[in-house]
């Protein structure tokens, strides 16, 4: 049973991005993502987006004079069905693969670049334990 004060799931990881028009359409046309919410506000627009339109997903946040910044060793990764096929879908769209896919035991990564230049990982995740199997 968890406590009061415990977390209980998570939401949304935020994004800074120029163009919130552009965001979208990579997350949409890309990875399928689907929206969960969107704010247009006099000062910034804000977008949450998911897999299943549901969170936990991405929110990607567009305003004024705020430049994206993102780190080079800083990623958010989402689980998928193939990661080779995915990766060929992204780059016939025209984004940039990062890292082409590879193995790491049983699973197969790739890196690409979201219009922003954040790193995001697709991984199969076959193999990693899920919801507290032991290692």
């Amino acid at each position: 049973m968890r406590a009061a004060t415990s977390v209980t799931a998570l939401d949304h990881i935020r994004l800074d991005v120029v163009d919130i028009d552009i965001a979208e359409r990579f997350y949409f046309d890309a990875l399928g993502l689907t929206g969960v919410v969107r704010y247009d506000l006099t000062d910034r627009v804000i977008s949450q987006m998911a897999p299943d339109g549901r969170p936990a997903g991405v929110e990607l946040w567009q305003e004024r004079d705020l430049a994206p910044n993102p780190h080079p060793t800083q990623h958010i990764a989402f689980r998928v069905a193939d990661v080779p096929v995915l990766v060929e879908h992204i780059r016939a769209l025209g984004y940039r693969v990062i890292t082409e896919p590879y193995r790491i035991h049983q699973e197969t990564v790739a890196f690409v670049a979201d219009p922003d230049g954040h790193t995001i990982e697709l991984n199969d995740f076959l193999g990693r334990p899920i919801g507290g199997e032991s290692v």
